[in-house]
């Protein structure tokens, strides 16, 4: 059975992570200020670096019916696990999940 690609594409969530375009849940904000992260920065290094050090994981549906991507990406000395969904309506990147891979949040 062939998988199915990534809803979004790893280039154009780096383009958008890097022009700050990035809306986050307060879950989100709360987790890497708990763990001494900037916010920002921290975000900005996992988007940007889906592409060259990400591995997708799969796929999901949303609540609101809005579809996310999932990776696993090397950066920052650790592995990161994130969902995010592009809103391309607004041009932005909605982060659901980002932590370490494995960690609880």
């Amino acid at each position: 059975m062939k998988r199915r690609p990534p809803y979004f594409d790893p280039h154009e969530v780096a383009r958008l992570a890097l022009g700050g375009r990035v809306v986050v849940t307060q879950r989100v904000v709360s987790w890497l200020m708990n763990h001494d992260y900037d916010v920002a920065e921290t975000l900005v290094e996992v988007l940007s670096n889906i592409g060259a050090h990400g591995r997708w994981i799969g796929s999901v549906v949303l609540r609101s019916s809005e579809p996310a991507d999932e990776y696993v990406v090397v950066g920052l000395e650790e592995e990161w696990y994130v969902k995010f969904s592009v809103d391309r309506g607004q041009v932005m990147i909605h982060v659901w999940s980002c932590c370490w891979d494995g960690a609880v949040h």
